[in-house]
């Protein structure tokens, strides 16, 4: 695995996704305590005033929708991300709100839903960052913690896709079609494949998520491909190397520059730690962000891709085509 990787990422930098374990053990240093009171939290006073929608805490999509549609105006347009599939990430740089995709890594969106839940990730640090690279957390050693004692993930880098499940395809990767599915930015075989002889042996496709920036995906252990756990990475670039050797799991929708903004290094001293992760449906009602994607197999999206073609009719790079969001903060 580390061969496919030399071409394009220095070795150094490819270890850095690997899962805790004995090649990572960090000795146990001192790090500051993670500020309860941190602004996203503060109490609403004359000195703390409720952050403004569209700072760093209350972050809205990348691309601008004031002049779209609303999920009220034409809901047809408008999907929105379930409370129980919605991530809030939150360290003292920002907030970031992640949509996991049950449809495509249902074992890896139930474990870290299920850490999240248990509020596993708080106090944890981002141990391993990158420039232009990726933001990985989840290391316990760093900060005195036991490693965790939940079983290893088996892998779900490839996703047997249906020829009846369509996807709006808007160029090429390699030899597969690059695409979106459900908001979700996605490599995949061509369905006729499976369409007619010889077919494939289960009449599906394999597709994967790409690692486009502001994917979030979970980190393992050297070779083994199923020992993914309870570390995960947050792409800050397109490492394209990555794709079908790591689970996918979830996309940013809003704050990835939050993410950019996490100290460097391996580990950063002292690290930014994780203030927050939790899914909304744990938050209280007053706290909860709704969120809505477009969807992207609609006439709405439709006519916002025809807005990037060129005179050739080409499109940019699906890693450049932003899914517009709209982000409404209580």
């Amino acid at each position: 695995m580390i061969r496919k990787f030399i071409p394009i990422l220095p070795l150094f930098a490819v270890s850095l996704l690997f899962a805790c374990g004995a090649t990572e053990q960090v000795e146990e240093q001192a790090v500051p305590v993670v500020d309860e009171a941190g602004a996203f939290d503060a109490p609403v006073t004359d000195e703390h005033p409720k952050p403004k929608i569209g700072s760093v805490f209350r972050p809205v999509g990348a691309v601008d929708v004031s002049a779209m549609s609303t999920p009220e105006s034409a809901p047809g347009d408008w999907r929105q991300v379930p409370a129980d599939q919605l991530i809030v990430l939150k360290t003292s740089h920002g907030a970031t709100l992640i949509e996991m995709a049950p449809d495509f890594a249902p074992g890896h969106t139930a474990r870290f839903g299920a850490l999240a839940h248990e509020g596993y990730f708080k106090g944890l640090p981002f141990h391993r960052v990158i420039q232009g690279f990726m933001a990985q957390a989840g290391q316990t050693a760093l900060v005195g913690r036991p490693e965790p004692t939940t079983e290893n993930l088996k892998a779900e880098f490839i996703y047997r896709r249906p020829p009846s499940l369509g996807m709006t395809v808007v160029g090429e990767r390699r030899t597969a079609q690059a695409g979106f599915i459900k908001g979700f930015k996605f490599a995949s075989q061509n369905p006729t494949l499976a369409m007619f002889p010889p077919g494939t042996f289960d009449g599906n496709v394999a597709a994967w998520q790409l690692h486009c920036s502001g994917a979030v995906a979970a980190a393992r252990l050297g070779n083994d491909i199923n020992s993914a756990n309870a570390q995960f990475y947050i792409t800050t670039s397109y490492p394209d190397s990555l794709d079908k050797l790591y689970t996918v799991w979830g996309r940013v929708r809003a704050g990835l520059s939050n993410v950019s903004q996490i100290k460097k290094g391996e580990p950063p001293m002292p690290p930014d730690l994780i203030e927050q992760f939790s899914l909304v449906t744990d938050l209280a009602a007053n706290e909860r962000p709704q969120v809505w994607v477009m969807n992207t197999d609609g006439t709405a999206f439709s006519s916002y891709l025809d807005g990037m073609k060129t005179d050739t009719g080409s499109l940019p790079d699906i890693c450049k085509i932003e899914v517009p969001v709209i982000v409404r903060w209580p």
